[in-house]
């Protein structure tokens, strides 16, 4: 199984959970999901950043799926992309 985990670092005016909102829909849309979280941070440590999403996917091609579907590549464009200040991503084998 692969694990993708990205960390944003987004705008002060971000909605933040109207992005989570949009990213947990892709559940129900991208058959290749078998697990996904998103977290928005709680401000506990004085440096965090903003959202979390962790996804997993029984291999390589379905995360490929994942990251070129259209509905993935829309929630991107529309809710994050006009907020995003940095993006960090691991891909691992769990």
């Amino acid at each position: 199984m692969i694990r993708h985990v990205v960390i944003l670092d987004l705008a002060k005016n971000a909605p933040k959970e109207l992005i989570k909102d949009k990213i947990l829909e892709l559940k129900n849309i991208i058959s290749e999901i078998i697990n996904i979280e998103v977290g928005v941070d709680i401000n506990f440590d004085p440096s965090p950043s903003d959202l979390c999403i962790i996804a997993d996917f029984k291999n390589i091609k379905d995360l490929e799926i994942y990251a070129n579907h259209p509905k993935h590549l829309e929630v991107i464009k529309e809710y994050i992309k006009p907020y995003l200040i940095t993006r960090k991503v691991t891909d691992f084998y769990v």
